[in-house]
């Protein structure tokens, strides 16, 4: 793809003129859509720096806000971290945008970096336009070849924008653009790299993201009624790659994708990498299992479900529950393995969709985050306290996008907390995972702990290249119903440190010793997992070293083992992938309020 940047400025057009029609797609309602359909808007591509720029909306944005640019960034993110008195961090200058990053030294050939308007000041907060109809996102199984054909449609016409109008930000790899700028290292500030996973923001920025990603598509088909499919991957009937984007020759195919995924196979909701050996019933109870795990179990309070707060510049990595899992493992089981031989005769980094900076130019893409949204939806619906994160740093981080007109507008996380209020909602499905608590115990009793040695003489644990067993005491045992309801059980791993460039998986298991059956997830000793995709962690990073910390709540496990009065416990690390490059500086059960 050909720079973006090739002129200081250039004027864009939305082309809605197209006379292709699909047999009785309706025509959009004027009361749905907003605006003329030929607007257009002035964009700069500059990137020498602009410090005018930086000092207008240094000043004009409010302290505590958080500002992402989608198509040029003039803003960062910020959250309070765990020190109360930690200053928000200021809007960058937008001409920020550079080479994003395939690896700390290996940049991507192509600019990401999509248009920006020349004056900020001007581009106005969104409202949701008004609607006669909510979008339905069907399951992407189930969808008909009617459906299946105006999906087609819309993306072949947002493909040909590439050939007309590359500038255009509402084209196919201007979409798949925003992706690679906030995911690969793109945006740095103050020698930080912006970025939007591994904390609070990914779930409200992917909203956005396919919010209008959606009506974008409808509008190119005059159908304003039109919703993205979802990969239901959570239920087994979802559990294989959907056949819609397997038809070679159409606009849903990527031929940049996995083998393995062809021919029926059942994902694996954990992979890393590789094929686990086992049947294909042991496969989805396994995906089962993982699905109780991080929506139930280990997702208790929102800050386990979402992620840690944002801080720009800290490495430290935390994100939510369903990022780790299923999230990066369906990027990972879906793009091709790495070190392969791409069509185009390139070695594989994972491409399309095993890597943040090319996910975005498959279509599935977009149809597996729509569902990684549903369980927005589907998780809060759970109960308990399980509801919307309500600190102001979340509540007013912001965004930036172009709507289906190529219109610029800023956007705030607390207008994405409902998606009917934004104009759509999901076609039920059964949720099975729900019901889905391991019941049967890999181990007979409890585990004899003074056979093993302490966590205090375990960690720093300098490779996890085996598995391995250790002991941990508890802060508090026979805690009574009400001390529960107030307070989380959290076993906490530390400074976990790997080489961002691999594929990450490891599996933790309470009261089983290293011989246990890792391949068996279906138990109720099985704690959970930490998956990790490739990718920029940081600028300057040149011994590729990611920071994380793996939190999981075992107040619901401990009780379903049998462990709720033991003053310590059993712990068991299996490696799954990467475990030679993975260091853990320490483990902790400590009480925490959800």
């Amino acid at each position: 793809m050909a720079s973006l940047c090739n002129s200081s400025s250039t004027t864009l057009k939305t082309p809605f003129t197209s006379s292709t029609s699909l047999g009785s797609t309706p025509k959009p309602s004027q009361l749905f859509l907003h605006g003329k359909r030929n607007q257009t808007f002035k964009v700069s591509c500059k990137v020498s720096n602009n410090n005018g720029d930086q000092n207008v909306e240094t000043n004009s944005v409010d302290r505590r806000n958080v500002l992402l640019g989608l198509g040029g960034l003039y803003g960062v993110a910020n959250a309070i971290p765990l020190a109360a008195s930690a200053a928000p961090t200021p809007p960058p200058d937008l001409s920020s945008c550079s080479k994003a990053k395939i690896s700390a030294t290996e940049e991507v050939s192509y600019s990401c970096c999509a248009p920006r308007p020349d004056d900020l000041n001007k581009v106005p907060y969104y409202k949701f336009p008004s609607m006669t109809k909510l979008r339905i996102r069907p399951p992407a199984h189930a969808a008909d070849e009617e459906y299946i054909a105006k999906y087609n449609l819309a993306i072949s016409r947002m493909k040909d924008l590439d050939k007309t109008q590359p500038s255009n930000p509402i084209g196919f790899k201007q979409q798949a653009n925003i992706h690679c700028a906030y995911c690969n290292g793109a945006y740095v500030i103050d020698g930080k790299v912006l970025q939007v996973h591994n904390s609070w923001l990914f779930f409200p920025f992917h909203r956005w993201y396919l919010y209008f990603y959606e009506r974008i598509l409808g509008s190119l088909i005059d159908d304003p009624t039109f919703g993205l499919p979802y990969w239901n991957w959570d239920h087994p009937k979802g559990m294989r790659f959907p056949p819609m984007f397997d038809r070679e020759g159409t606009s849903l195919y990527d031929e940049r994708r996995s083998q393995q995924i062809r021919n029926g196979t059942v994902i694996d909701l954990g992979s890393f990498g590789d094929q686990v050996q086992t049947t294909q019933l042991q496969l989805m109870s396994n995906n089962l299992t993982l699905m109780y795990r991080q929506l139930v179990t280990n997702a208790p309070c929102p800050l386990l479900f979402f992620g840690g707060p944002y801080v720009l510049g800290n490495n430290v990595e935390a994100a939510g529950t369903v990022e780790t899992i299923p999230h990066s493992p369906v990027h990972i089981w879906t793009g091709t393995k790495r070190g392969s031989i791409l069509p185009n005769g390139e070695t594989s980094h994972g491409e399309d969709m095993g890597h943040f900076y090319s996910a975005g130019l498959d279509p599935v893409f977009y149809c597996h985050h729509s569902n990684v949204d549903r369980m927005w939806n589907e998780w809060k619906a759970i109960g308990g306290k399980r509801r919307d994160i309500s600190q102001k740093d979340w509540l007013n981080s912001e965004f930036f996008f172009y709507d289906e007109n190529g219109n610029p507008f800023r956007v705030k996380v607390r207008d994405s907390l409902d998606t009917k209020k934004m104009g759509y909602d999901y076609a039920p499905m059964p949720t099975p995972w729900r019901n889905f608590k391991p019941k049967t115990k890999a181990t007979d009793g409890k585990v004899n702990t003074s056979s093993l040695s302490p966590a205090s003489k375990v960690f720093p644990l300098a490779k996890l290249d085996k598995a391995i067993s250790f002991s941990i005491n508890r802060p508090t045992s026979s805690r009574t119903q009400q001390e529960k309801n107030e307070q989380e059980e959290m076993l906490k791993f530390n400074e976990i440190k790997y080489d961002n460039r691999e594929y990450i998986r490891f599996d933790v298991f309470l009261n089983v010793d290293k011989n246990v059956n890792a391949d068996e997830l279906d138990k109720a000793e099985f704690a959970g997992s930490y998956t990790s995709l490739p990718h920029v962690h940081r600028a300057g990073d040149t011994n590729h070293v990611a920071t994380a910390t793996l939190r999981l709540a075992i107040t619901e496990l401990l009780e379903d083992i049998g462990l709720e009065d033991e003053d310590t416990i059993a712990v068991t690390l299996v490696p799954k992938k990467g475990g030679e490059g993975i260091s853990i500086g320490g483990a902790e059960i400590s009480l925490v309020d959800c």
